[in-house]
């Protein structure tokens, strides 16, 4: 039995295959064709991963339309259509002189919908083979992966010319790298004993500390909050500790770029900060001056209003940044779905409370679970911190987790799971 669930399988490849595909191959297309953002990248993986899955469906005819997937697929073409209904409203309202982007609407949502039904292919693929030995199997070499490709960046050797202060190996920057290694962090503090999980998060924060991003810093908070067996006051005063400890070791100055990113208000001359600042003023000037319904879908630095912490950045640099994703994922669907954005923000994170609290109980959930669960609660760090659009490999993942939950009938056990591999 040990070396039949050892075995390699071509489930096992086409898994690893798909996650190895939406970590690593959109951020090596931005890095070696120059883009600008993910979206070529994940595109391209999103058809790649739909191409061979329909090959899997077709070959093991394993699809069954129950009424969890048929949920699923009225979520995906209501969706749409409310997309497309709520631009013909917006556009009915903009003032004179600002006009919809036909044909980013347009570009955008095909992006869109190729990555959904990729996700939701995934979420299937996933419902439909319960075998779920092999996919710990990946997420573990995967997360071996990420690792490595951290303690590499540590050189910071520019690999490919890249011409940036702080290349990060495969990824172009430490804040995509810090979105896409999230996730495997939280489920490893998850799953590993305490000690090992804790070694790991020193691992991790360290790396953030000498790096110096704030992105992965926040992760690792989120990590450990999550993990701790602890009650959240014993936590909070762990970490108070552990920041009071490093200052008196290194120095407040040595702490700057840290403390700099901290301080909140348009008044802050740290560009990460303005950008931030600059989505939340202009998807809120969006709202109360222009149209409660926002500015459209891929229409935030088009249609949305401009505010002075914009003024401010252009004064700066000379040009402007960060028009397009508003800093962040949140500020960006305000600003694009007005009242509705703010609806779904309220239920994702009414949603986010609730699966906090499920691993904190100690509930007996499967690991798989644990590790969707685990995307999901990553995804915060995207929607509230650092954003880079709709189309970035965690925004995937998250999706292909809103899909896995929605499909998925019932849990299963890990105890299960090793019986039946």
């Amino acid at each position: 039995m040990v070396s039949k669930c050892n075995r390699i399988t071509p489930q096992t490849l086409l898994m690893f295959f798909a996650v190895s595909m939406i970590l690593f191959f959109p951020s090596l297309t931005m890095i070696l064709l120059k883009q600008s953002s993910f979206t070529l990248g994940i595109v391209v993986a999103s058809l790649c991963i739909s191409f061979f899955l329909g090959i899997h469906f077709y070959l093991h005819r394993t699809v069954k339309l129950d009424q969890s997937v048929i949920f699923a697929l009225l979520i995906i073409v209501s969706c749409c259509f409310f997309v497309f209904v709520h631009l013909f409203f917006v556009n009915q309202q903009l003032p004179m002189l600002v006009e919809v982007d036909a044909k980013r609407f347009i570009f955008s949502f095909a992006c869109l919908f190729i990555v959904v039904l990729s996700a939701f292919l995934a979420a299937l693929y996933l419902k439909n083979n319960s075998n779920t030995y092999h996919f710990y199997n990946v997420v573990n070499i995967c997360g071996i992966l990420l690792l490595l490709n951290g303690l590499m960046s540590l050189t910071k050797i520019d690999f490919f010319s890249t011409g940036l202060a702080k290349p990060t190996f495969l990824f172009l920057e430490p804040s995509h790298f810090a979105l896409v290694v999230t996730p495997f962090l939280i489920y490893f503090c998850l799953t590993l004993s305490r000690n090992k999980a804790l070694l790991l998060l020193l691992i991790v924060a360290s790396w953030a500390g000498y790096i110096q991003n704030l992105t992965l810093l926040m992760g690792v908070v989120l990590a450990f909050t999550i993990s701790t067996r602890q009650n959240l006051v014993f936590a909070a005063l762990l970490f108070t500790l552990f920041v009071g400890a490093l200052v008196t070791l290194l120095g407040i100055d040595s702490l700057s770029y840290f403390t700099d990113r901290l301080v909140l208000s348009g008044d802050n001359d740290n560009l990460s900060v303005l950008v931030l600042f600059q989505g939340w003023q202009n998807a809120i000037e969006t709202l109360t001056t222009q149209s409660y319904l926002g500015g459209g879908f891929q229409q935030f630095g088009v249609t949305t209003v401009y505010g002075s912490v914009s003024d401010k950045l252009y004064a700066l640099l000379g040009f402007s940044i960060n028009q397009f994703d508003g800093g962040a994922t949140a500020p960006k669907l305000v600003g694009e779905f007005g009242i509705f954005g703010i609806v779904f923000l309220c239920g994702y994170l009414i949603f986010y409370l609730k699966v906090f609290l499920t691993l904190r109980s100690n509930a007996s959930v499967s690991k798989m679970d644990v590790f969707f669960y685990a995307i999901f609660l990553a995804s915060f760090l995207e929607f509230f911190i650092r954003g880079v659009g709709y189309f970035s490999p965690l925004m995937y993942l998250f999706l292909v987790s809103v899909f896995y939950f929605t499909v998925q009938k019932a849990k299963i056990k890990l105890e299960k799971n090793e019986t039946d591999c």
